[in-house]
């Protein structure tokens, strides 16, 4: 269980709020402070910090106010993931307020990698750009931008990830990192760039109430909700400003002006006001199914798209697009899994696994996969062109990639990213060489603790009810540094066996009892596990609890998280 909860916490929570207790209970023992309560049940933009503290926002908006006012052209330089392409998107409506001409560049995940590469010097200098725009990438592309500089091009970066010890050369690095305070903490590039338009807007049109004129206002509600569905898919912690942001840009979908956004939700089956999950578990898949599989272009198409009819079509590709990379991803799964059986046969402390024909674009899926299933950190790799193999690496709790490839550094061409996912390049004659390094490393290294699940509580099937139900969904956002609360149904009886549930028969629906009283639970992706459990057996439950909203009539619904058999 998580911290104890002081009975006047929770009391207090009740009282001068209104929340029902298991929802006070949940706030207390998270440790949030009676003084932050209000704020943090109705967040507000208010406490975001202003716009003009951003790093180098100055020199940034000079930038590109030059470039409006001259007529020069603007390349905005994003990235195929959901973040590089939200801001992507967000930074040509922002050239079309300013009345600026802007051209749009995409790398592909396959042929050009991450950031800056030979097609984005060959683009800026195609399209006669007299400045650059970098949204989600830029701040390690060091040859790139100084190569841009020397060609007398301006150059923005609006990024977010780590600056190392030397910066880049550029017209304006607006990275939030840069601030010796980090006032802008765990900042996606999207939210970045969202900051940064306002606060281009606000040096155009004023500060005062009422100064901005109702396009731009238009602009700022429509990209809020680009910049939530980009801090969510790019898992940034939904503490802090990002709790505002996320929270406000949520509703901003609610009402989307934007076409594309809408037909999105549509062909994902949301209605209304979404939350971050479906954001996280139905958006961004669809989003990044165009990355993986070389067509990201198609992504920033779907969004940027201004016609209802143009959107809609583009949205049904995308969704089939998904639907492939599903396929694809399970492909290669099953190929990469005699392998991976071996390698756990043979007590390895690591998973190093590839083939020459795999899908690079789906490894990074696969490979998270693959850790869920055996605990260990995995690295799968693919032949992208003759002589050149590129992996992703998926890593749990506690394990370190970056030191891990470290130790395989003599035969790798490059790697690098972050302690739980990492990308690299060899040569993939250095295969076997590779693998032996890693799990020489592994071998050596303190074995990693298997992930523990925190539970918020004990709860009985009588207890939640959808007053209960409906005072937890107060507490959401919920994500990445707050996490939907978890509570333990300890020696509760199956009514019935499990039962599977959607087209393909991988989930399953379970009837929990105690008391007489019993709670429907569905377990995703679960059934395999719960097939050989019966009626009458008694289990461990941990579990969310939501509401379901089934043509129009609400219920408690539960979601199984874990769940451990009786004795």
């Amino acid at each position: 269980m998580r911290g104890e909860v002081t009975a006047a916490a929770r009391r207090n929570a009740e009282a001068r709020h209104g929340l029902h207790p298991l929802a006070a209970t949940v706030l207390a023992q998270r440790g949030i402070p009676e003084a932050e309560i209000e704020a943090f049940l109705r967040p507000s933009l208010l406490t975001l910090p202003v716009p003009e503290r951003l790093p180098n926002f100055d020199a940034a908006a000079d930038a590109i106010e030059r470039a409006a006012a001259s007529g020069r052209n603007i390349l905005i330089h994003g990235d195929y993931d959901v973040d590089g392409t939200c801001g992507a998107v967000l930074l040509h409506f922002l050239c079309e307020q300013l009345g600026a001409r802007c051209e749009v560049f995409v790398p592909d995940r396959l042929t050009d990698g991450y950031s800056f590469g030979a097609r984005s010097l060959e683009t800026a200098e195609r399209c006669g750009a007299g400045l650059v725009i970098a949204v989600d990438n830029g701040t390690s592309a060091h040859e790139p931008l100084a190569a841009l500089a020397d060609r007398g091009i301006d150059v923005v970066v609006l990024d977010h990830h780590l600056p190392g010890a030397t910066l880049p050369r550029c017209t304006a690095l607006v990275n939030p990192w840069l601030t010796p305070d980090v006032i802008f903490p765990h900042f996606c590039g999207t939210a970045t760039a969202w900051l940064f338009a306002w606060g281009v807007l606000r040096r155009r049109h004023g500060t005062q109430p009422g100064a901005m004129p109702p396009s731009a206002r238009t602009f700022l509600h429509d990209t809020l909700g680009l910049a939530a569905l980009a801090t969510v898919a790019d898992v940034m912690p939904l503490t802090g400003p990002n709790r505002a942001l996320v929270a406000c840009g949520l509703r901003a979908l609610g009402d989307s002006g934007l076409p594309g956004m809408r037909a999105l939700m549509g062909v994902s089956k949301i209605r209304g006001v979404p939350t971050a999950q479906d954001l996280a578990f139905r958006i961004a898949p669809r989003l990044n199914a165009a990355g993986r599989l070389g067509r990201a272009e198609l992504a920033f198409r779907v969004l940027a798209a201004r016609d209802a009819r143009d959107a809609q079509a583009l949205a049904t590709e995308l969704d089939a697009m998904n639907v492939e990379r599903r396929a694809v991803q399970e492909r290669e799964l099953t190929s990469l899994e005699p392998d991976i059986a071996a390698q756990r046969a043979a007590g390895s402390g690591v998973i190093f696994a590839g083939r020459h024909q795999a899908h690079f674009g789906v490894l990074g899926v696969v490979a998270g996969q693959v850790l869920e299933r055996t605990g260990l950190p995995t690295l799968l790799w693919a032949e992208c062109m003759p002589g050149v193999a590129r992996g992703s690496a998926r890593a749990p709790e506690g394990s370190n990639l970056v030191e891990l490839l470290d130790s395989a550094a003599e035969h790798l061409s490059g790697y690098g990213g972050h302690a739980r996912a990492a990308g690299f390049h060899f040569d993939p004659a250095a295969a076997p060489l590779i693998a032996a390094a890693l799990q020489r490393a592994a071998a050596s290294s303190a074995a990693v603790l298997a992930p523990e699940l925190a539970l918020d509580g004990e709860i009985s099937p009588g207890e939640t009810d959808l007053e209960a139900a409906l005072s937890l969904a107060t507490l959401a956002p919920y994500g990445e540094g707050f996490p939907e609360p978890v509570f333990l149904c300890s020696d509760v009886r199956l009514a019935r066996d499990p039962r599977p549930i959607g087209n393909d028969g991988i989930h399953a629906e379970l009837l929990l009892e105690r008391n007489g009283v019993e709670m429907r639970a569905l377990a995703w992706r679960m059934m395999g596990r719960l097939r050989p459990l019966q009626a009458g057996n008694r289990v461990d439950a941990a579990v969310t609890v939501g509401v379901s909203d089934f043509r129009g009539r609400r219920s408690v619904e539960w979601t199984l998280r874990d769940l451990r058999a009786g004795a």
